[in-house]
């Protein structure tokens, strides 16, 4: 072959090269592009049920409710229970930060008090609020019990008791329990004397397990409801030991009528977030 027509030879084959390392690099930059389009969002585990901060406050209605145990003569009732209701206000605020005695971070909450006669909030009591990836838990009168954990997730249970030996359950009890998990829940309305105030996205959280009772002796338990962004919006505590007669016939309970109640609920009426 001429010298001119290897040279042209050659010519033609770098040019084929040149437009298959280009075709190369163009098949690169898009596969790349098409995988940073294709990441995963990170699953919400409901951290965001309990903002936690420094600064951040709750405050709310508060609503105590006591009956005096009845009375009988005979088979019938002489003096059936009377109720008492005492309503004030609590405003709860995250104060500082600070590292416990286990080495983990910490938070100061401040309790404080304002009657229904007075126009100023006192402190009342201060609390402990442990938070992280995992679980919140609040450390009320050297109790330490677990408020939440994470992920959420609906009929999730878990022991309240886990960081403490109290002796109403066990250490390895399920007593508390998730259940609406974001859906929406409105709080006073009705005969709260509170104006109803809506929340989008929910959970409520139920004692369970040994630490309640629903029967005819007895009705125990404890509810709270965290909106997402917000906090708790509601508690609800109550104990109800029904009053009863024994006759020849059997146990008859009245309805109304107890040995011994009470109830407390907290309604969240404001709140400031940093």
């Amino acid at each position: 072959m001429s010298a001119p027509f290897l040279r042209a030879l050659d010519g033609l084959s770098v040019r084929r090269r040149a437009l298959s390392f280009a075709a190369l690099a163009l098949a690169l930059t898009t596969g790349v592009a098409g995988c940073k389009n294709e990441s995963e969002a990170i699953p919400d585990t409901g951290t965001g049920y309990y903002p936690i901060a420094v600064g951040n406050s709750w405050t709310y209605a508060v609503a105590d409710s006591t009956w005096t145990e009845a009375q009988a003569s005979g088979q019938t009732i002489s003096r059936p229970s009377v109720l008492t209701v005492s309503n004030y206000q609590f405003k709860e605020t995250i104060t500082e930060v600070f590292t416990d005695a286990s080495g983990q971070q910490a938070y100061r909450l401040v309790r404080s008090k304002m009657g229904p006669t007075t126009t100023s909030f006192r402190d009342d009591s201060v609390f402990v609020l442990t938070a992280n990836a995992n679980f919140v838990a609040l450390n009320r009168n050297n109790a330490k019990t677990a408020e939440l954990i994470f992920p959420v997730r609906q009929g999730r249970s878990w022991n309240l008791n886990a960081f403490n030996n109290s002796s109403n359950d066990t250490i390895v009890a399920e007593t508390r329990q998730y259940s609406r998990v974001g859906q929406a829940f409105t709080t006073g309305g009705g005969t709260s004397g509170l104006a109803a105030k809506p929340y989008e996205t929910t959970v409520t959280v139920n004692n369970t397990g040994t630490a309640t009772e629903n029967s005819a002796l007895k009705r125990v338990g404890y509810q709270q409801v965290f909106a997402k962004g917000v906090g708790p919006v509601l508690r609800r505590r109550f104990f109800f030991a029904n009053f009863y007669i024994n006759s020849s016939s059997g146990v008859s309970y009245s309805a109304g009528n107890f040995f011994s109640a009470t109830s407390r609920r907290e309604t969240l009426i404001d709140y400031h977030l940093q």
